[in-house]
């Protein structure tokens, strides 16, 4: 189906009409029918990485998130704050 409001999206969408999902996920309100923004990092593995469940009126932001995902994939400790190329709390140590 195209959708002129959609063009360019590359990556797969999907509606939740029941609120099954956020049921599922824990961030429905169920006396407002209403879901709390949400960002789940599941891995290949279905393993949940990240989570950052927010109320309605508060903003997410895309560079956070980015930066959650990039410490997800060192696979090493990350500080607060840290970014792609910073040192990892456990560089250097032996696993």
């Amino acid at each position: 189906m195209e959708r002129g409001d959609l063009k360019g999206v590359a990556y797969p969408l999907l509606a939740d009409y029941t609120k099954q999902i956020a049921r599922d996920y824990g961030v429905l309100d169920e006396e407002k029918g209403l879901a709390h923004r949400g960002t789940f990092v599941i891995d290949d593995k279905g393993v949940l990485q990240f989570m950052l469940v927010s109320a309605l009126g508060v903003g997410r932001s895309i560079d956070e998130m980015l930066r959650s995902l990039d410490a997800v994939q060192t696979g090493e400790l990350c500080p607060a704050n840290w970014k792609r190329g910073d040192k990892t709390l456990s560089a250097g140590k032996k696993k």
